[in-house]
């Protein structure tokens, strides 16, 4: 007879399944990213309906077959409304969600990236950044979490961690001036690099509490949107919303 098991994490997404059902995809402390369905809960007023919605944070109770997981009960734990109350918040939001779905996997360890949606939802609320400062830095550091982290602090060729001067986005590197040949890659101006390293190397809880005056914050943005696009390899439709707004 199969067992429940309690697992803890944030809804990523949820699609209907036939007449009254859902399946969810959910970032667990637990067991990383799993795929739950969730019988009955397109009905109104079935308990489930509320607590199996987009980006809220539940403990969930659910029960594994041979060939699906079943949610049974679920006790919310943080709603996330003040990411729902303006449309710009929700279209962040939820790009941010769908790029967690992408960069995890079924069974992996992937608490640094549930750790990471959650600063991030934090960092929204206080509004003390951007919301375009916020999702470069997101893509920086959850591209180091899922194994593609930009090579900062020494030359991709040989290792130099002097002479930084440009970047290789298909190498995910520096390169110094010595193996940074004819033109090869972008230049990085110094105070980029800077920050570049200091998004790599911070803990996640002094994340976002930092500022960047305006050129600084324009080549930054570039760089990882440029980053993000070669080694994510993939266009993320969220993505299409925030060009929107």
């Amino acid at each position: 007879m199969s067992e429940q098991t309690k697992v803890t994490g944030i809804v990523l997404s949820v699609y209907p399944v036939g007449e009254n059902d859902r399946r969810l995809t959910i970032l667990t402390k637990e067991r990383g990213k799993i795929q739950v369905f969730a019988r009955g809960s397109r009905r109104p007023k079935h308990p489930l309906f509320g607590v199996t919605q987009p980006l809220i944070y539940c403990e969930f109770m659910v029960t594994d077959t041979r060939n699906y997981t079943y949610l049974n009960s679920a006790e919310c734990k943080d709603y996330f409304y003040f990411l729902k109350k303006d449309l710009e918040d929700l279209y962040y939001s939820s790009y941010f969600a769908e790029v967690a779905e992408y960069f995890t996997m079924e069974g992996q360890d992937e608490r640094n990236i549930l750790n990471l949606l959650f600063v991030t939802f934090l960092a929204m609320k206080k509004k003390l950044i951007s919301l375009s400062l916020i999702r470069r830095i997101y893509e920086l550091k959850i591209l180091q979490f899922a194994g593609f982290g930009l090579q900062s602090f020494q030359c991709v060729h040989c290792g130099n961690e002097e002479h930084l001067t440009r970047i290789s986005f298909e190498e995910g590197g520096m390169l110094c001036s010595g193996c940074a040949v004819k033109g090869q890659g972008r230049e990085v101006e110094s105070a980029v690099l800077y920050v570049l390293q200091y998004v790599s190397s911070i803990p996640l809880n002094r994340l976002y509490s930092f500022t960047l005056k305006e050129i600084i914050d324009k080549e930054f943005e570039w760089i990882v949107k440029r980053y993000f696009a070669v080694q994510a390899g993939h266009r993320f439709k969220s993505a299409e919303m925030l060009e929107c707004v």
